[in-house]
């Protein structure tokens, strides 16, 4: 089941424009605010997905954000972030100059579908 929703949740990358640039990741948060999705603060975090990285939790998810230079940094950075998911149903792509790396450690979402929300909402 991991295996196929992971995959799933990569072939749903769509082909929206991500934010991209030093406020990427101000912009995701705030789109997932913006669709209601409950969020909390995110703080600083080290992560080997990244140096400019921050985590928190978006609708009872882990979530990793980093930012990175440039659009090929975060498209060829994308599967670090799997590193940071582990062992546990999730996913990591690259959206714009984002890597964003979402983990459900707790069992919150089943089917996926508030995942693929995070990294759709994060395309627009």
């Amino acid at each position: 089941m991991r295996a196929w929703l992971v995959l799933a949740l990569v072939a749903c990358g769509g082909s929206k424009s991500a934010p991209s640039g030093p406020g990427a990741r101000a912009a995701a948060i705030d789109a997932w605010k913006q669709a209601g999705l409950d969020v909390s603060a995110f703080a600083p975090a080290t992560a080997s997905a990244g140096k400019d990285c921050a985590a928190g939790t978006v609708a009872k998810l882990d979530v990793l954000v980093c930012n990175y230079g440039s659009v090929d940094e975060a498209i060829h950075a994308a599967d670090l972030g799997l590193q940071w998911v582990g062992d546990t149903t999730g996913s990591s792509q690259a959206r714009g100059t984002l890597v964003i790396a979402v983990a459900d450690r707790h069992k919150a979402d089943p089917h996926g579908k508030t995942m693929n929300q995070i990294f759709n909402l994060a395309s627009n």
